[in-house]
């Protein structure tokens, strides 16, 4: 009886999990650049400013609480980061300027830091034990998905209260935030099996670190750098090309609702080979990049965004999968972790690179100027992989003992 409770109990974790996504989304995303630049008057410079900071202090959290996840549990590490990140929205109104940004974004992915690879390493352990695993990538899709279409929602009426007042869309994004930090302590967590627990950060990282992981995280890493940081001009360009500020948060949840319908079927990626995914992969974000700057025309701008969006809600669930797929249970969170860590990296390189481009090109060409540098450096690390992986299916198959 209590076995059946437990995992019912369990089961509902799922269903929770939608909800999560829901309110770990900054609902008032579209208005921060605009709220700092109009009324904090922060520069286009002093964003890239924080921007860099804040991949900067990722960078140096990823496996540090992916270790802490894996020791002392996903839950207080999950709770930990949901609490650190409810305060952030709170600089926006209280200080809108340069420090007061700064300091919003470190509070909120200090917090995400907590709960990267935590909260993925925690619905893996409850599949797991509901005896579910081989559905990871379908469950997280359609929790995704409907996640999403709650978020839709959330993103295209918050932004619009801005038009009411400024200080609007932060407050009710700091009560977003606190519905977000009691789900997570509402979540039931799964019965931690001793046997597995890791022994010390050395032994994980000995795990973790293998040279096939290495060339997978190089590649997947640049190209979550570059998905994160990429929409950081996205609505001063949408500005410079005319379009009203009450229109962001609609427009945003577009993306959301590509991402949502993509989110159902994104388990069908899975079926392909890992180098034909990573070739789709960086092929489609670089496209989507370069459509947003090669025209003027704010229709196909918004399209190439949205598209980029959408993309960028799923693609991550397909890169975690084939990671966890071959990795012992005990190190889950530090692998996920691990690959943040040179996302983190890839955060400083992609957001520098931009504001280069942005601030020598303008909006629209400096976008251009990135999509197609992301092009050239994808395929390169794409034939990286390639090469690497083709040089270990030789390895494997080759006879033990074989002298040259």
């Amino acid at each position: 009886m209590e076995e059946s409770l437990y995992k019912s109990r369990l089961e509902k974790n799922i269903g929770l999990y939608s909800w999560f996504k829901i309110f770990t989304k900054r609902v008032y995303l579209p208005i921060i650049t605009i709220q700092l630049v109009n009324v904090g008057n922060v520069t286009v410079h002093q964003l890239a400013i924080i921007a860099s900071v804040t991949a900067i202090i990722q960078l140096l959290l990823q496996v540090p609480t992916g270790y802490v996840a894996d020791v002392w549990g996903n839950k207080r590490a999950i709770v930990l980061g949901a609490a650190t990140s409810t305060v952030s929205p709170l600089f926006y109104i209280l200080m809108p300027n340069f420090v007061g940004g700064l300091l919003a974004a470190i509070f909120f992915f200090g917090g995400y830091s907590f709960q990267s690879g935590a909260i993925e390493s925690f619905i893996h352990d409850t599949l797991i034990t509901l005896g579910k695993e081989g559905e990871y990538t379908k469950v997280m899709g359609r929790a995704q998905s409907y996640g999403l279409i709650g978020n839709i929602i959330l993103i295209s009426l918050v932004p619009a209260t801005y038009a009411i007042n400024h200080n609007l869309p932060f407050l009710l994004g700091f009560v977003s935030l606190v519905i977000m930090l009691w789900i997570a302590l509402n979540f039931t967590y799964p019965e931690r099996k001793t046997e597995t627990k890791p022994k010390n950060p050395f032994v994980a990282t000995r795990n973790i670190v293998t040279i096939q992981n290495i060339a997978i995280f190089i590649f997947a890493g640049a190209m979550v750098g570059v998905m994160n940081r990429a929409p950081e001009y996205r609505e001063l360009l949408f500005q410079d090309l005319g379009i009203n500020v009450t229109y962001f948060g609609v427009l945003l949840a577009l993306g959301s609702i590509a991402g949502a319908i993509m989110g159902w079927f994104v388990h069908l990626l899975d079926k392909l080979k890992s180098n034909t995914f990573y070739f789709i992969d960086f092929i489609f974000i670089s496209v989507c990049l370069v459509v947003t700057g090669i025209t003027r025309n704010p229709l196909i701008v918004v399209a190439g965004f949205t598209l980029f969006a959408a993309y960028s809600r799923v693609r991550l669930i397909i890169v975690q999968a084939k990671l966890l797929h071959n990795l012992e249970h005990a190190y889950k969170a530090t692998l996920l972790s691990a690959l943040n860590l040179f996302s983190g990296l890839a955060d400083i390189i992609a957001i520098s690179v931009l504001a280069i481009f942005i601030s020598s090109k303008g909006y629209s060409k400096g976008y251009l100027s990135f999509g197609v540098t992301v092009f050239i450096v994808g395929f390169v690390l794409w034939a990286i992989v390639f090469l690497a992986s083709r040089y270990n299916d030789r390895k494997e198959t080759e006879p033990i003992g074989t002298n040259s």
